[in-house]
């Protein structure tokens, strides 16, 4: 798996935790909650046809409650006895159950969905128990197939993150039965519990509080229930992807497929069937019909990201069918109708590719209807730190470390221009978190990656300094410079006396002194702690 597919993973498994946590503290019926947590472990994560059995009082034997992605008459059908089938020993034993191959398991019982309604090949069966004081209260289950990018074990964890957010929809609605008054005090003590757990921040995985970022979810806010054309303008890396699944989870086309695609990563010869399907023997290799992006967001959402990378000749047909929807697949003559709300994301400046003559005058009126500017990173340095917090959170999980930043190492991070935005923040964090020696990681480590970052070269495991010296950083420091941060230099005990008069010939002002001396104030401030200056 590449580095870019894990954090598209991480980025899903983070969405899907805050999203149910925010489920939570929603007004919502314990149903309509248990389902869209289910709903999201499908869309998310593709842990498909969820199902939460709990025990009928009346009856005594166990039943689907809850489930996203099954009929009513596949609930209906789903009863369990006691002990009876994966479902049931799961509800006895309190323990997980993992069917590797439903098809070679004798206890799985394909009573509620039948196999045939399956995808062919090796499908999986997960079962966990929904724990109410360390004894099954009710069983998870969700079926998974089995080629996937993700591991089990991760699924398995964040399973059972949902078994427990499932079983606090349980607990709160005990104690909304139980008590009135009391209860708001303890219902809001106990989310924000859960909420400190996992760091959660704002709701569709959009951390930030910063009056522009605050500006542009607004703006999509406003228009998420219409079928309006949004455009996403940016610098790369401010994260287009992310607000266009914040749209489509806010729209009223949440239940159906959100579809993207990348348009200065498909090959000229190969856009037309990648939008809009071929049929077979349209070309060499088609061996078999296939839908494209269009088809397969039918109803939903299709995120056509840096739309400005689209060839000419694929330009007019996107108008075409932006017009009249329908699409016709490569080497077929049938007109498909298609109901798909498009947006649309790019870092050019799509007037001057217009001029240009490489970006049609007529489809760029059909996109720029809502044009919605996401904000550098540089522009937007309040919500630094939060961003900070949250992805140290998630690179802690999955390096299984549990760094934290200092505060001069935060004042460093907050301080970098960031020219990459977010996903260089991101990637600029990994290495610091991988290469740190110690959970505490200080300035030096930060400014380090920082200098290494500014400069181009590759981060490596900074050996341990001597006493009294700081790393050093490549003896190339021009594009320390351009970026704003100082190559480092050496302490030595030469610098005392240049130090002392610099701080004599400037009152003892240490900003003035740092500037008179090359420095920076944290660099001065630290070598006269070095070399014992007196204040």
């Amino acid at each position: 798996m590449t580095a870019s597919m894990a954090e598209e993973l991480a980025d899903q498994e983070g969405l899907l935790i805050r999203e149910g946590i925010r489920l939570l503290s929603r007004p919502l019926a314990p149903g309509q909650a248990i389902r869209e947590m289910l709903h999201l472990l499908s869309e998310l994560l593709g842990l498909n046809r969820g199902r939460v059995v709990l025990p009928d009082p009346e009856r005594g034997d166990l039943a689907i409650c809850h489930a996203y992605g099954l009929t009513a008459e596949e609930m209906a059908r789903g009863r369990y006895a006691m002990g009876e089938g994966v479902t049931g020993r799961v509800m006895v034993t309190g323990e997980t159950v993992i069917v590797q191959d439903i098809d070679q398991e004798p206890a799985y019982l394909a009573r509620a969905v039948a196999r045939k309604t399956l995808p062919e090949g090796m499908v999986s069966y997960i079962a966990l128990p929904i724990l109410n004081d360390r004894r099954a209260a009710g069983v998870l289950g969700v079926h998974r197939i089995r080629s996937r990018q993700r591991s089990l074990g991760d699924d398995i964890q964040v399973l059972r993150t949902i078994a427990e957010l499932i079983a606090q929809v349980f607990k709160i609605e005990r104690l909304i039965e139980e008590r009135t008054a009391p209860l708001k005090v303890e219902n809001l003590s106990l989310k924000a519990a859960l909420k400190q757990t996992v760091k959660a921040k704002p709701a569709w995985g959009i951390v930030g509080e910063s009056p522009q970022l605050a500006t542009a979810l607004e703006r999509l806010e406003q228009v998420a229930g219409s079928d309006a054309t949004v455009l996403l303008l940016g610098e790369s890396g401010t994260g287009k992807e992310l607000f266009a699944r914040a749209l489509h989870l806010q729209s009223l086309r949440h239940d159906k497929p959100f579809v993207k695609i990348n348009c200065a990563a498909i090959p000229e010869t190969l856009f037309e069937a990648e939008l809009f399907g071929h049929e077979k023997g349209a070309f060499t290799g088609a061996t078999q019909s296939r839908m494209g992006r269009f088809e397969q967001a039918d109803g939903g959402t299709l995120f056509l990201d840096e739309i400005g990378d689209m060839p000419l000749p694929v330009q007019v047909k996107l108008l075409r069918v932006l017009q009249e929807r329908v699409i016709e697949r490569l080497g077929g003559s049938r007109e498909i109708p298609v109901d798909v709300r498009i947006v649309a994301a790019t870092h050019h400046d799509l007037m001057g590719l217009v001029r240009a003559g490489s970006f049609r005058l007529d489809l760029f009126y059909r996109l720029n209807v809502i044009p919605v500017r996401l904000p550098a990173l540089r522009e937007r340095q309040s919500d630094i730190k939060l961003l900070v917090r949250h992805f140290l959170f998630q690179l802690n999980q999955r390096h299984q470390r549990n760094a934290v930043i200092s505060p001069d190492g935060m004042s460093s991070l907050v301080s970098y221009p960031w020219p990459g935005n977010i996903r260089q923040l991101y990637n600029v964090l990994e290495r610091i978190v991988l290469f740190a020696r110690d959970d505490e990681i200080d300035m030096a480590t930060v400014d380090y990656a920082l200098v290494a970052e500014a400069q181009g070269q590759p981060l490596e495991a900074p050996r341990a300094p001597m006493p009294g010296r700081l790393a050093p950083a490549p003896p190339d420091s021009a594009a320390g410079e351009r970026s704003g941060i100082r190559a480092y230099q050496t302490v030595s005990s030469a610098e005392k006396d240049r130090i002392r008069q610099a701080l004599q010939a400037n009152g003892g002002n240490k900003s003035q002194a740092a500037r008179a001396l090359d420095l920076t104030l944290r660099q001065l401030n630290y070598r006269i702690k070095v070399l014992g200056i007196a204040g």
